[in-house]
């Protein structure tokens, strides 16, 4: 990979490193989620220089697949360009924090009820929960984060409306930021949402909707403890 020209800007990361385009598939989306990743978990860390040019460097790429996965990452406030000055990673935002947080909270509470309607079957929930636990066991952050993810991505489709969780995935960088951020400062958070996890499973298999409901509130209100506030269900 080139070396970088700029010695002010970021370096990928590890997990920037050892990614894998797939240049079959649509380019720009793939490289905005490992770019959006990355600042999510810290790699990339606030105030980091991060160009267009940068990034094409990083990925071996040309800017046109590049223009609108950096175009989205301005857009979620990931990223702040200014002229004259560059591009750095932004801090994080508790307005956005906020706002996602109530936009997930909404759209996860029908996830809920949908799938303690439709009783579908939740085994498919068991193969991230097994990997949620090696995470746990190894304090692997980055790894539970992707299954956090994969586990609620799992939970709207079983429920039928996939897109609730892309709806969310598309407000909620900041608050996962917050979280992350929350989660490296006291790793038994990371246990807690998993035991969490569980326990929502656990009410979900018998059809408990008001006890789903309260734990997917607590669940997600959580995230609001990051940025030292309180927010009532």
């Amino acid at each position: 990979m080139p070396r970088l020209k700029d010695p002010a800007a970021a370096k990928p990361t590890p997990s920037l490193n050892e990614a894998r385009i797939d240049r079959s598939s649509d380019i720009g989306p793939q490289i905005y989620e490992l770019v959006r990743q990355s600042i999510i978990l810290n790699e990339l860390e606030p105030g980091a220089v991060v160009n267009e040019v940068d990034i094409c460097e990083w990925f071996g790429v040309s800017r046109t697949p590049i223009r609108e996965a950096y175009k989205k990452l301005i857009e979620d406030g990931l990223i702040k360009s200014k002229s004259k000055v560059g591009s750095r990673v932004s801090e994080i935002d508790n307005e956005r924090v906020r706002e996602g947080i109530l936009i997930r909270r909404a759209l996860e509470r029908e996830v809920i009820g949908l799938i303690c309607e439709k009783k579908p079957d939740l085994k498919r929930l068991d193969g991230t929960l097994a990997m949620q636990q090696v995470a746990v066991n190894h304090n692997d952050q980055p790894m539970f984060f992707r299954e956090d993810e994969r586990f609620h991505a799992i939970l709207a489709d079983l429920a039928g409306i996939p897109s609730a969780w892309r709806l969310a995935h598309s407000v909620k960088a900041h608050a996962d930021r917050a979280r992350v951020r929350l989660n490296r400062d006291d790793p038994q958070r990371m246990v807690s949402a998993f035991e969490q996890h569980q326990a929502l499973v656990a009410a979900l298999k018998v059809g408990n909707a008001s006890l789903s409901r309260e734990l997917i509130d607590t669940h997600v209100n959580s995230v609001f403890a990051a940025i030292g506030g309180e927010f009532s269900v």
